[in-house]
C-alpha cells in the first residue's frame, strides 16, 4: 500500500519509500513505475521532489528512465539487497548505509551456511542468546546489554558457519556499526521485534532449512534497518511540514 509521506528531507524519505515498496513486491524488476504525476499525488509530494528521489535511483541503478516510455524498476535480482539507508546516506561522510548494505548482502548467506552446518552445541548455543533477549532490559545499561546479546547472536551465526573468514569480517562490520552507538540505541519496540526475527532465524537453523534461513536474516536485517532510517529521516507518520 502506497501511504503518504511527511515532507521533511522529502527526497530522501521518496528514495526510501519507493526501495521498501520494490522489496514488498508492490513494484516488482521490470515494471513501470505509475506516471509522475499519479505517483506524486499517491505519496503526497510535490513533482519537483519526485523527480529529485528518481533521478538519484536512477544513478544507483534501482530504475530506469526509458526516453518518451517512463521510469521502470532495473530487471535484476540483486534488488532486494539494495539499501536504502546506503542511498540516503550517501551524499554523507556516515558508513552506516553502506556497512548495512553490506550486511544485507553478506550475513544472509552466513546464515544460510550456518543451517548445513551448525552442531547440537552451536545450536544450542543460540538459544541460550535468544532466550536472554526476551528480557527485561532497564536503562543504560540494560541497552548496552541489549546490544551485547544482539552482537552475540550474530557472531555466534557466524562461527556455526563455520567459516573462519567469514567470522572475521562480520567482527569487523560490527565493530565499525556498534563503534556509532547512536545507531544502536534500542528502544522496547526494537527489542522486541529483534527478538522475533532471532527467533526465527534459530528456528530455521535448527531445522536445517538453509533458505528459510537465508529469509529470515535478510527479513531481520531489512526490518532493523527501516527502524535505524526512521531515526535517520524522520517518523513517516509523524506530522507533514510543507514542501518548499
Amino acid at each position: 500500500m502506497v501511504e503518504p509521506i511527511r515532507r521533511t528531507r522529502l527526497s530522501q524519505q521518496i528514495v526510501a519509500q519507493i526501495c521498501q515498496l520494490i522489496r514488498q513486491g508492490l513494484f516488482r524488476p521490470g515494471d513501470r513505475l505509475p506516471p509522475e504525476r499519479e505517483l506524486s499525488e499517491q505519496l503526497k509530494v510535490s513533482r519537483a521532489s519526485l523527480r529529485e528521489a528518481l533521478r538519484a535511483l536512477e544513478i544507483s541503478g534501482i530504475v530506469e528512465a526509458r526516453h518518451g516510455g517512463g521510469t521502470y524498476v532495473r530487471d535484476f535480482s540483486e534488488l532486494e539487497v539494495i539499501s536504502p539507508l546506503a542511498l540516503v546516506l550517501e551524499a554523507s561522510d556516515d558508513m552506516v548505509g553502506d556497512l548495512w548494505e553490506t550486511r544485507i548482502i553478506f550475513e544472509p548467506s552466513i546464515a544460510a551456511l550456518a543451517a548445513l552446518r551448525a552442531t547440537p552445541a552451536d545450536i544450542d548455543a543460540l538459544a541460550v542468546v535468544v532466550d536472554l533477549q526476551s528480557g527485561p532490559f532497564e536503562g543504560a545499561s540494560g541497552n548496552e546489554r541489549a546490544v551485547a546479546l544482539d552482537r552475540e547472536f550474530h557472531g555466534a551465526i557466524a562461527r556455526a558457519s563455520r567459516n573462519e573468514v567469514a567470522l572475521r569480517v562480520l567482527h569487523l562490520l560490527h565493530q565499525l556499526l556498534y563503534d556509532g552507538q547512536r545507531h544502536f540505541i534500542t528502544s522496547s519496540e526494537r527489542r522486541a521485534h529483534a527478538y522475533v526475527g532471532h527467533r526465527e532465524i534459530l528456528d530455521a537453523i535448527r531445522a536445517r532449512e538453509p533458505h528459510r534461513a537465508r529469509a529470515a536474516m535478510l527479513h531481520h536485517l531489512q526490518e532493523v534497518e527501516a527502524f535505524i532510517l526512521s531515526e535517520v529521516i524522520g517518523d513517516p507518520h509523524g506530522p507533514r511540514p510543507r514542501d518548499d
